[in-house]
Formats: C-alpha cells, sequence, structure tokens
C-alpha cells in the first residue's frame, strides 16, 4: 500500500512550523497584523522546509480548479481595466488562498486540530470578552455604543464574532461529544453572541440567525421552534433603542438601507455597461459617481454587497467564478459529513458549513469578502475541512 505523507503525524511537522501557524491562528480573532505576519511566516517557513525535504510535496484537492477560476478571473478584470495598476494592487487578497493550503496541511494530524482549535477558542472568547468589556466601560462609538473590539470598525468585529459563534454554538450543542468540549463551546459562544449582539452589527445579526437555525436543522432539530420563539420574545422584551436598531432591519426608510438600495440600482447600470468583464478591481468611489441614482447624496467605496461587488468589478465571468468557488467550499464540507467523523468533528464540520451561510448571508448587506480580517478566518476553516476529507480519503486507500 503506498503511503501518502500529505498530512504526517505532528511529531514529524516541526516545531516552529506548528507554534508559528498556532500564533497566526491566535491572532486570527482580534489583529489582522499579526495575523497575516504569522501567516506569512508560516507560509515561507513551509516553503523553506519544503526544499528541505522536511515537508511533502503539495497535492491536488478538489479545491485547486475553482480557486485558479476565480484567480484566473480576478486577473483578467485587472489586466483589461482602464485602471490596471490600481486594480492589480487591488488584488492582494489574493495571496490569502495559501491560508487554505496551509491550514490543510498543519491541520492534518488530529491532535494538531484539537490544539489548533483550543487555540481559536481561547482566543475568540477573549476577543469576545475585551469586546463586551469595551461597551459596558463606554468606549464603542455611535449613539448606541457599538463595540468594535480589537478591530477598526464593528462591521468587521461582528463578522468575525459571526464565524467564530458559529463554530462554537455548533460545538457546544453538538450530540455525543466530550461534557469538557460542549461547556467551554457553550461559554466561548456565549461570550462570542454578546459581543456580536453590543456590535450592533444588522448584517452579522441577520447572518448569525441563519448560522443557528443551520445549526440546530442538523443538530438539534427539535430545537429550531423554541430557538425563534426565544429570540422573538428577547427582541420584544429589549429597550426601545435595541428594538428600534432590530426593527430597522426591514425598514426601507432607514437611512443606511437607502444607501444600500441606491448602491443596487447604480451597481445595476454599471453592470449593464460592463457586462463580462467588470470595471475592474478597484476602488469603485469615481465609477460609482458617474451612476448614482437621483436622488442620492453619499458615495462608496465598494458596493456593501458581495455578489454586487464582483458583478460589477468582475462582470459575470468573475460572478460565476465566485459562485463556482462558494459551491466548492459546501460540496466539500457536505462530503465532510458523509464520512465516520467523531462527534467534535462532525459539529465542527457543521458549524463550518453554518459559518459559511452566515458569512453569505452577511455579504448580502457588506463587502465582508473584501474583509481580510473575516476572510481568512474563513479560509482557515475551510483548510481544516480540506484536511478532514483528505485524512479520510486517505485512510480508505
Amino acid at each position: 500500500m503506498h503511503r501518502d505523507t500529505t498530512h504526517p503525524p505532528a511529531d514529524t511537522i516541526p516545531i516552529v512550523l506548528q507554534l508559528i501557524f498556532g500564533a497566526a491562528v491566535f491572532c486570527s480573532t482580534f489583529t489582522i497584523a499579526g495575523s497575516q505576519t504569522a501567516f506569512g511566516l508560516t507560509i515561507v517557513l513551509w516553503i523553506f522546509f519544503r526544499l528541505r525535504g522536511r515537508t511533502p510535496a503539495p497535492r491536488r484537492t478538489m479545491l485547486d480548479a475553482p480557486l485558479a477560476l476565480f484567480v484566473a478571473a480576478s486577473l483578467a478584470a485587472a489586466l483589461f481595466s482602464a485602471k490596471r495598476l490600481e486594480s492589480l494592487t487591488h488584488l492582494k487578497n489574493l495571496l490569502l488562498i495559501n491560508v487554505v493550503y496551509v491550514s490543510a496541511y498543519l491541520a492534518g494530524d488530529p491532535k494538531l486540530r484539537r490544539r489548533l482549535f483550543t487555540l481559536l477558542l481561547v482566543s475568540g472568547a477573549g476577543s469576545a470578552i475585551y469586546g463586551i468589556v469595551l461597551y459596558l466601560l463606554g468606549r464603542g462609538h455611535g449613539t448606541l455604543g457599538r463595540t468594535h473590539g480589537s478591530f477598526s470598525t464593528a462591521m468587521t468585529y461582528g463578522g468575525i464574532l459571526l464565524v467564530l459563534s458559529s463554530l462554537f454554538v455548533a460545538e457546544a450543542v453538538g450530540p455525543r461529544a466530550s461534557l469538557r468540549l460542549r461547556i467551554a463551546s457553550g461559554l466561548a459562544a456565549l461570550a462570542t453572541v454578546a459581543a456580536l449582539f453590543y456590535s450592533f452589527t444588522r448584517s452579522s445579526w441577520v447572518g448569525a440567525f441563519v448560522s443557528v437555525v443551520v445549526i440546530l436543522a442538523f443538530l438539534r432539530r427539535r430545537l429550531l421552534v423554541p430557538f425563534v420563539a426565544a429570540l422573538v420574545i428577547f427582541v420584544v422584551l429589549l429597550p426601545a433603542p435595541y428594538r428600534a436598531r432590530v426593527a430597522s432591519i426591514w425598514d426601507p426608510s432607514y437611512r443606511t438601507n437607502v444607501q444600500r438600495l441606491e448602491l443596487l440600482r447604480g451597481g445595476a447600470e454599471i453592470f449593464k455597461e460592463h457586462p463580462v468583464i467588470g470595471v475592474g478591481t478597484m476602488d469603485l468611489a469615481e465609477v460609482y459617481r458617474e451612476h448614482m441614482p437621483a436622488g442620492a447624496v453619499y458615495v462608496h467605496g465598494h458596493m456593501h454587497n458581495d455578489f454586487l461587488q464582483i458583478a460589477v468589478e468582475m462582470g459575470i465571468v468573475g460572478l460565476v467564478a465566485f459562485v463556482v468557488l462558494l459551491v466548492s467550499f459546501f460540496w466539500l464540507m457536505a462530503r465532510n459529513l458523509r464520512l465516520d467523523l467523531a462527534p467534535g468533528e462532525r459539529a465542527f464540520v457543521v458549524g463550518s458549513i453554518a459559518a459559511l451561510a452566515g458569512f453569505i448571508v452577511n455579504g448580502f448587506f457588506e463587502w465582508n469578502f473584501g474583509d481580510a480580517e473575516v476572510v481568512t478566518l474563513i479560509y482557515v476553516i475551510i483548510g481544516a475541512n480540506l484536511a478532514l476529507f483528505l485524512e479520510h480519503f486517505r485512510a480508505r486507500c
């Protein structure tokens, strides 16, 4: 039988590689500078050890073609843009795709996966508690004192918390998992959900609602109705300013909702003029200014919607590539659910599906795919799922 060394045991992976990647995962919940630096060092070290024969050569995976298609579509949009140089410089987030492969390699060993999840659990809970403390001390932003944690905006913080809470809630309610894991995940889930509420990021609230519904549908279907009922009661009992924030989600006359509708109309006009390859992966303020609907006042550099942003920047070619990429992520995780997984790993996969679903819903109202902090965390999760799939595929060979 051929021995596949794509995912070597933890004790054969250079310790410095494990430590720096662990630092990257730990930092991903609260600092973009720390996580990007650590991920960059991880990639450089992986290449260094690969040249010395201490890490295996990359193997082909089911995500290669969708990722390559999206990269090619992005490059094409940039190269055919009227602002080629600016568009090319805006492609730096494509480098984050390396996080998927590095995560898949380093999370291939079950022991390492458990350590990495523990790091994420501790770091995520700490980031959430920090955000809650900021809110309680009155150091947030705006009239409601929106907490932004250690990030520059509450929207980024809300996106991070949405992803983290999805994983933690799934582990907390997952059947047959160890009691210790469920308690730790439950406490972290309470912290991240509370911090998410205090971020007052409505799009992340909606994404989190979808995420929890997905989790319960997979793991605890009987709790779906009680969850929705408890949520309705919670909203009704909220103080008036908070209840008004919730009600503004579906109020078409609310200021930022009006702006998003204006962006939708303006973006549609831009797309009509550049339907195939888009205007390029650049700041859209100038081109939007030329297509603003009558009465619109505010100029934005992006469309506050992932799908509209991709359509405007990269045309139908890029939009198809983006949808294919998202479908490939879901397909990977759906295949993982068919594997013979331990209870904790199955809960992680469900949490991953929920996190991606919530991320996509969030992306209907924000350009969160352009938010490096959130995308990095998503790529770590996708990489871990790829590691799970490859590990079980290898075991069957």
